[in-house]
């Protein structure tokens, strides 16, 4: 990945500011404030099994999963009892040395994230039996920020109440997942970049989607067998 993708301005990646010159700390800040967002959502999902709904409740995965991330990141993981407003500090806001997060820097957490993801899951479904026919479609629902499986599978709800019950795995997925999606969005921004500093009046109109405050991407997961593929295609949001 090239210098200028590694620094592309995530502000751009949400469409409406594409223009604009590159702010390291915006950019640092708005990262860090969606992927965030994402995970406060998703760790509401289970508040109502809760007397705090601001206190993480761990399982026996959860914590082997915290090993796993202390041991690659060197995060030291969250007790039992600590607030969620403390748990700030993950893989997703690692900051470099001139203290902004680069898209290679990103790409490689998300990958580091995504074998620990599958090392956990991949056990379950082994003890589980969990067939691969048809192959296991992942994705995040809309709105409420659980983890999805497609309707035709018939372990549709032993996969999706695994995930969603285990808070760190399921937040695993959502920061892998929204990091593809940004870096998708980064990446077609770079482009538009490049043409408009060429054609500022034909990068506008070929990249006019950008702009339109509708447009994003949506990764999913595909498992069959061996062979865990991730899908990141482009979508207009329904209003």
């Amino acid at each position: 990945m090239s210098a200028a993708i590694n620094r592309v301005d995530y502000q751009a990646s949400f469409c409406s500011h594409c223009v604009k010159a590159n702010n390291p700390e915006q950019n640092k800040q708005s990262f860090n404030s969606e992927l965030l967002n994402q995970q406060e959502k998703s760790n509401q999902i289970s508040s109502t099994k809760r007397s705090n709904p601001n206190v993480r409740v761990l399982t026996s995965v959860d914590k082997a999963i915290q090993k796993d991330i202390e041991k690659e990141f060197g995060i030291k993981p969250f007790k039992p009892g600590d607030d969620l407003l403390e748990a700030r500090k993950s893989m997703w806001t690692l900051t470099s040395d001139d203290n902004v997060i680069t898209g290679a820097e990103m790409e490689k957490n998300a990958d580091k994230a995504f074998k620990i993801f599958k090392k956990h899951l991949s056990s379950w479904m082994r003890d589980e039996q969990i067939t691969y026919e048809p192959p296991i479609d992942i994705n995040i629902a809309a709105g409420s920020g659980k983890i999805r499986v497609n309707e035709e599978h018939p372990d549709k709800e032993k996969i999706e109440n695994f995930i969603n019950g285990n808070s760190e795995l399921r937040n695993l997925y959502i920061g892998i997942s929204n990091t593809r999606n940004l870096m998708a969005m980064a990446k077609e921004s770079h482009k538009f970049q490049q043409k408009y500093a060429v054609d500022p009046k034909a990068a506008v109109a070929e990249f006019s989607h950008l702009f339109s405050g509708n447009y994003g991407y949506k990764t999913s997961l595909k498992i069959n067998g061996n062979s865990w593929d991730f899908n990141t295609p482009s979508y207009f949001k329904i209003s």
